[in-house]
């Protein structure tokens, strides 16, 4: 299941009616789509004009009630998209305050056009304005293939302290190449311990909330063998691409590991390309031994 969050400040205009669009259009069981404000006091139901101008174009609006964003609507979310700027950069400090770090918040306007634009606030006008906000809301999100959001893929990556500088070097390449992921921590090079943050990546690999995992602390050894102790984990440390490729097509590793006191940043990327672009072969031997680690 993806999850897909709106956001407005208040929720009573712009995100229930991107809420509502994005409902009509998306015909996939498998995506959850909600609303949510930035500056919620009381629960109040959707603006009367942004009603009449959805049940005008056909939309029917379920019953709304303004809500705030949670910490755990944000952690579990795949995507979140604002009506602002303002409220975008709200949102990263949060995620910042959180030590959640990942790259899933933009505004509509970005995400769909790359553009630095916002969806003006209809809120007190009449009910032209609202029309105006409907078809504006209505352009963008028909633009959004919701088929390929339901088909990419997160990868998660973790580090301790002594994986810290190449687990960010990673992260710098996966944006750059608009490659979906979650970081895991940790945040900075202060002194923890490496089965924490394996176990946080290899749970959620084996769970299917994500497509891969990436581990690093000071050698690869110490975070692999950890992953490797959850059930349904390959882990595989990976310090040359010859072995990041036949780790996927073998093993169908789901887990790279490497140490950032072994190789350098350079190699180390071509490792990561290597290791999730790689399929795994399908082949009958590389399967009935796979089936052999599980048992």
């Amino acid at each position: 299941m993806k999850n897909i969050i709106f956001i407005c400040t208040g929720n009573t205009c712009r995100s229930p009616m991107a809420e509502a669009i994005a409902k009509s259009l998306c015909k996939s069981k498998e995506i959850s789509i909600l609303s949510r404000g930035t500056f919620v006091y009381s629960r109040l139901p959707i603006n009367e004009n942004a009603k009449i101008v959805l049940e005008k174009n056909n939309i029917n609006v379920s019953e709304h009630y303004s809500k705030p964003i949670t910490l755990s609507e944000f952690e579990n979310a795949d995507l979140i998209l604002t009506m602002e700027k303002e409220q975008k950069n709200l949102l990263l400090q949060f995620n910042k305050n959180n030590n959640i770090k990942d790259n899933k918040v933009f505004t509509l306007y970005e995400y769909v056009l790359n553009k630095d634009l916002d969806i003006k606030d209809p809120f007190g006008t009449d009910i032209n304005s609202y029309n105006d906000c409907f078809n504006e809301i209505y352009s963008l999100i028909s633009k959004i293939n919701f088929n390929k959001i339901l088909e990419e893929r997160m990868i998660g990556i973790g580090s301790d302290h002594g994986g810290f500088h190449l687990k960010e070097e990673i992260i710098k390449y996966l944006k750059e190449n608009n490659i979906s992921f979650k970081d895991y921590g940790t945040y900075s090079p202060e002194a923890v311990d490496y089965p924490i943050y394996a176990k946080k990546v290899a749970e959620d690999v084996a769970n299917n909330k994500l497509d891969k995992g990436i581990l690093i602390c000071g050698t690869g050894i110490g975070i692999s063998i950890a992953a490797n102790k959850v059930r349904g984990i390959r882990a595989a440390l990976c310090h040359d691409v010859f072995s990041a490729k036949a780790t996927r097509e073998h093993n169908n590793a789901n887990i790279l590991a490497m140490g950032e006191r072994v190789i350098g940043v350079g190699l180390a990327l071509e490792i990561v390309k290597t290791f999730l672009e790689t399929p795994f072969s399908n082949e009958e031997r590389h399967i009935k031994r796979i089936n052999m680690i599980e048992e």
